[in-house]
């Protein structure tokens, strides 16, 4: 076998779909906010292809744009109130809008830009606030523009010098979504402002970028 087969099989070995085994299994899970947060994981509509317009709760997601709504059944699957569900099973819309951020990669046209907060994780005593930054991911990678005290910096992390991200839903104490950017001697965590993202985009588009910078 060679070392692209070895390393297919292993990382088949490593596949795991919890929803997958709780409907196989049939574990009801009866919490009636079952679905609550999913939006932040299916941040783009199927139906009508809006990013971050999608929104949860209870044991419901659906999208503010278009109005197509999902309900999450007590087996984990989805199925649309109206319509078409397009994917019962969870990882299945995971998957499409990998494609989606894929295609995006593939055509050269990815990109993120937005202002943001920062904060440094200096040591293990806690945060330190690090003032605005702006925050660019695209087809070269992540760049973070800011000023700390009067001067300014720059974070540069080459796209094929990073395979995957660490991103935060709803964060600790400032209940905002982040994405943590490291280099050898810092930790800076970014919270981007507004609505306009998705910090799952971000992280699937970091996995795309590093595998395309690799052709």
């Amino acid at each position: 076998m060679s070392v692209e087969q070895i390393n297919r099989k292993i990382n088949q070995a490593f596949e795991y779909d919890d929803f997958a085994w709780q409907r196989e299994n049939k574990i009801p899970v009866l919490y009636k906010d079952r679905a609550r947060g999913l939006h932040k994981v299916l941040y783009q509509c199927p139906a009508c292809r809006t990013e971050y317009r999608m929104d949860s709760g209870g044991a419901a997601i659906w999208c503010n744009h278009c109005s197509k709504r999902w309900t999450m059944s007590e087996y984990g699957e989805l199925k649309a109130l109206e319509g078409e569900t397009h994917f019962a099973h969870i990882p299945d819309w995971y998957e499409w809008e990998r494609k989606q951020v894929r295609r995006e990669v593939e055509e050269g046209r990815y990109c993120f830009q937005g202002n943001a907060t920062v904060r440094m994780l200096p040591n293990s005593k806690g945060f330190i606030d690090f003032g605005k930054a702006v925050l660019t991911h695209n087809m070269d990678g992540f760049t973070l523009e800011g000023n700390h005290d009067g001067t300014s910096y720059t974070l540069n992390i080459p796209a094929q010098s990073v395979y995957s991200c660490h991103i935060e839903y709803n964060y600790g104490k400032y209940k905002r979504d982040c994405v943590d950017l490291n280099t050898l001697n810092d930790s800076y965590w970014v919270f981007p402002e507004g609505d306009d993202f998705s910090v799952t985009k971000i992280s699937l588009a970091t996995e795309e970028l590093f595998i395309y910078k690799k052709l």
